[in-house]
């Protein structure tokens, strides 16, 4: 009778990502928020532990050829639990996403971003707000649904104006710069509107969950609006003031060069108290050599 032959598994960097992510009881959280109530071998915590692993295997195949890539990894040891390749089917994964979608992946993720900065013991002292853009090609149908972001033209940060693109807002804290907010909008969003958005519906649950003393911008954030927010939230706020408003100019045209004190490198500046949207605040002049 011969010899059973030994079956090798590849481990790779993917033991790395795996027990990172149980350190972090991350499918424990996703199971916790969005729980299965069927009987299937994979929760949506698995589910999306899976996807993490894929993604991150470099391999880009199709969904229903997902169960192929863990056909040569320790899954067992991947998930600790009795979970097979076989069971990580391309429905698995849908209903997974489909799962997310439903619970909202926005708050879904802000949830997560914070179990793992306080297990990380990270001191977020500030936050920083921006937003970027992925621009797509070839012609996507869209989607009926009011709530579902749209892939059109929008301003394009990659100089490719005539494609169509999506765009991805971050809040990162400052330490690690882990991102503990993250919100996909549609391609033609304004910054603006969608900073403004922010500082409405999130600001108070960033603050409280990070206590972060400042929450830092580009000049996008500066409007009446979102100031006049971040004040009766009592949130300190750093940004630019953008040169569009007629205080600012009046305060550059107005500077006198014996105002102005040594910063180093080349640089002096001046401070001004200003009020701009009755928000008390002061503004730092700036001079260049």
């Amino acid at each position: 009778m011969s010899a059973a032959q030994p079956v090798i598994k590849r481990l790779d960097h993917l033991g790395l990502i795996a027990a990172f992510c149980h350190e972090i009881g991350l499918p424990s959280i996703i199971d916790r928020i969005i729980p299965k109530y069927s009987d299937h071998n994979v929760s949506h915590g698995d589910a999306v532990l899976a996807m993490i692993l894929n993604g991150l295997g470099f391999h880009s195949r199709t969904l229903h050829m997902f169960s192929d890539f863990f056909e040569t990894k320790p899954v067992a040891k991947l998930f600790a639990k009795d979970i097979e390749a076989h069971h990580l089917t391309d429905d698995v994964l849908g209903r997974t996403l489909d799962a997310l979608y439903e619970a909202d992946v926005s708050a879904l993720y802000q949830a997560i971003a914070e179990h793992v900065v306080d297990k990380l013991g990270l001191k977020t002292d500030s936050v920083h707000l921006d937003i970027t853009s992925f621009h797509v090609d070839g012609e996507y149908a869209q989607d009926e649904d009011l709530n579902a972001i749209k892939l059109v033209k929008g301003y394009s940060r990659y100089h490719r104006p005539e494609l169509n693109q999506v765009v991805l807002e971050l809040i990162c804290e400052n330490q690690a710069g882990l991102p503990v907010y993250m919100q996909a909008l549609s391609g033609n969003t304004n910054d603006a509107k969608a900073f403004s958005e922010v500082t409405k519906r999130h600001i108070h649950c960033l603050k409280a969950a990070q206590n972060s003393r400042y929450f830092t911008a580009d000049a996008a954030l500066y409007t009446e609006e979102s100031i006049r927010s971040l004040d009766e939230q009592q949130q300190k706020f750093i940004t630019r003031v953008p040169m569009t408003i007629k205080s600012a100019k009046e305060a550059l045209m107005n500077l006198e060069s014996e105002q102005l004190s040594p910063i180093g490198n080349g640089y002096s500046g001046c401070w001004v108290d200003a009020d701009y949207g009755s928000v008390s605040q002061k503004w730092l002049l700036i001079h260049s050599e």
